[in-house]
């Protein structure tokens, strides 16, 4: 298998005058495996994927932290944004888009107990983005990769590598 470092950014068109939050700064980093014979497209989905997941347990734990200082509520902010802060590529752990998604709801349920007078707080600020799927790229070596061809165009067939790949998103994904 193939592993992927992915860096992942967002390209801010932001028009107001104020400076981005700290969330819209941070770099999203993750390790993803995949076959070195997988399609492009089929990498972009899984990536931006993973990227928006991991962007939006970052974003929900901060956003939480501020209004609420409960004990459980911060053991699950803490526990999520562990396993989806970039530290675990330094660990060589893969970040799992299932497991993100467990956490989601972990926070969510911890939260909605914590805040039952302020539902708000749990409104998610990521809209799904199936509409935006064809603004996704990927580089890799300074080089766009094109969606119609195989990673295995790229980096060849040998399932023994790791590169660091970049993955830009637009930024209402």
């Amino acid at each position: 298998m193939v592993v992927l470092h992915v860096k992942s950014s967002t390209s801010s068109s932001s028009s107001s005058p104020s400076p981005p939050p700290p969330e819209v700064e941070e770099e999203i980093e993750f390790l993803y495996e995949c076959a070195a014979t997988a399609a492009v497209a089929d990498v972009a989905a899984a990536l931006a994927g993973t990227a928006g997941l991991q962007a939006r347990v970052l974003s929900l734990c901060r956003r939480l932290r501020e209004r609420c200082p409960s004990g459980e509520l911060e053991r699950a902010l803490s526990e999520a944004e562990a396993y989806a802060s970039k530290v675990q590529v330094r660990h060589n752990k893969f970040v799992s888009p299932r497991a993100l998604r467990e956490h989601i709801k972990n926070i969510e349920k911890t939260a909605a107990n914590a805040l039952a007078d302020n539902s708000e707080a749990l409104c998610p600020q990521h809209p799904k983005s199936d509409e935006k799927r064809d603004s996704i790229q990927l580089w890799w070596a300074g080089k766009e990769l094109a969606m119609d061809k195989k990673l295995s165009d790229y980096i060849g067939v040998n399932d023994k590598t790791k590169i660091v790949i970049r993955l830009s998103l637009p930024t209402s994904l």
